[in-house]
């Protein structure tokens, strides 16, 4: 679902040239060849060490295998194929930037930008939140962003003290210049995930929600699930997942983005009268790991 979303509001793509050109903004600029013959994706890249560790944004169509930059490939470590945060291993000694989370942004939000390298000063506003396009459930809730001059996937948006918040996705036609940005606590959760297991893979609890229901209730429960191993009942109101508050189908989806696989979570619910909290242990879901190449 989420790659026919971003292959309707595609960023547009250039000839294809192995070399790094100068980006827009203050930051090394990735190119991955695209699935069109001749064509390129560019990213910014963002360093998470100075071991040579980077998080990127690899579109819809972008070989991630087969990133350039300065005439140096970067290894792929790992794609989220929900929010398609990239991870790679290039280059030692970027400084690294510090990352804080973005879940509490809000409408009229001003986010910093490095300056550029040509010196122009990109302004940045906080829109609002998206969980869903075109009346299709995101696997997770992005935010969407103004800008003054569109930057291009995987650059850094930063609060007031300089740490990085968001990371911005593909354009939104709709909005101008606008883009689509995940918030730094998904990278957070694919990081912790690719430190675990060298992957990054989602859970999965076996609950069945129904998306016409105005609040997150269990409808039913698979057999051999976690959900079934750990108590829960049709019935249930889902009231908070983790650190994440819950209220609707869209805020359950976004939750169930931020579990581990088989990392101990709790889950707060309403059964009839009375709040339970229940500790659970997600499974890994099948397929949904992808591994180091």
């Amino acid at each position: 679902m989420l790659n026919q979303f971003f292959q309707r509001a595609c960023f547009g793509i250039g000839s294809f040239s192995f070399a790094c050109l100068p980006s827009l903004i203050a930051g090394e600029e990735i190119q991955f060849p695209s699935s069109v013959k001749g064509k390129f994706h560019r990213a910014e890249l963002v360093p998470v060490n100075a071991d040579g560790l980077y998080v990127t944004i690899g579109v819809v169509g972008a070989d991630v295998s087969k990133g350039q930059c300065d005439g140096k490939f970067y290894e792929l470590l790992a794609q989220d194929p929900k929010s398609r945060m990239t991870l790679l291993r290039g280059p030692k000694g970027a400084k690294p930037v510090s990352f804080a989370s973005g879940r509490n942004l809000k409408g009229g939000d001003s986010l910093k930008n490095l300056p550029s390298k040509n010196g122009e000063t990109i302004t940045s506003a906080v829109v609002g939140w998206g969980a869903t396009f075109s009346d299709q459930q995101l696997p997770l809730t992005f935010l969407r962003v103004n800008h003054s001059t569109n930057p291009i996937p995987g650059h850094p948006l930063q609060n007031d003290k300089g740490e990085v918040v968001a990371i911005c996705h593909q354009a939104t036609n709709d909005l101008g210049k606008g883009t689509f940005a995940i918030p730094a606590d998904a990278v957070l959760r694919n990081l912790a995930n690719y430190k675990v297991s060298k992957s990054i893979g989602h859970s999965w609890m076996g609950l069945h929600l129904d998306v016409r229901n105005t609040v997150a209730f269990v409808e039913g429960i698979r057999p051999d699930s976690p959900a079934k191993k750990f108590g829960f009942q049709k019935g249930d109101v889902l009231l908070q997942v983790g650190d994440w508050e819950v209220s609707d189908y869209s805020s359950a989806i976004n939750a169930f983005y931020y579990l581990i696989p088989k990392q101990e979570v709790e889950f707060k619910i309403l059964r009839g009268l009375e709040v339970k909290a229940m500790k659970v242990i997600p499974a890994l879901y099948p397929g949904s790991s992808v591994e180091k190449k």
